[in-house]
């Protein structure tokens, strides 16, 4: 898997951006695997949803990404993102950050960044969040609103929620 293009990101935005928002889904497919993404079959693209960066991505079959998600594979930090997932409306994740530098000018301090994986299976809700370095297992629900912080379990299944999210249910 090779990195994405910058430049040819920024233009994949401009010509999605004119597409209708659930139509033309094999145009932007094959448009996203000339940035340098990795694009199962069958892979469904909202108009408004922004990729940005400079790592990998890696989309499995059947996925469904909704309007308003945006996905930031910056750094170091790839994201994978398994088959038969479900990215609702306004989802991020985003794979980089800044340690904090206590008493420094700045309290953003150097940048870091870890990947993200979303295993087959998993529904992500409307505005969902993953940070850097979390790994969701199959078949986990990440629910409405949610900052996924840690990576969840390494059990398939479950819903996590809340602010950061833990468990609340077990599949």
């Amino acid at each position: 898997m090779k990195r994405l293009s910058p430049f040819r990101l920024w233009l994949y935005r401009i010509v999605a951006a004119r597409l209708p928002e659930t139509r033309a889904f094999g145009l932007k497919a094959r448009l996203l695997r000339w940035c340098g993404a990795e694009v199962g079959r069958n892979v469904r693209i909202n108009s408004s949803a922004v990729v940005s960066g400079t790592a990998r991505l890696r989309i499995g079959d059947n996925v469904w990404i909704g309007p308003g998600c945006r996905i930031y594979p910056t750094g170091g930090g790839d994201v994978s993102i398994g088959s038969n997932v479900d990215l609702a409306p306004e989802v991020m994740i985003v794979t980089g950050s800044h340690e904090v530098a206590v008493g420094a000018e700045r309290a953003a301090g150097r940048g870091c960044s870890a990947p993200v994986v979303v295993g087959d299976g998993c529904w992500l809700c409307t505005r969902a969040t993953v940070l850097k370095g979390v790994d969701i297992p199959p078949q986990t629900v990440v629910a409405a609103g949610a900052v996924v912080v840690r990576s969840v379990s390494d059990r398939p299944g479950g819903m996590w929620a809340g602010v950061p999210a833990k468990a609340v249910a077990r599949a």
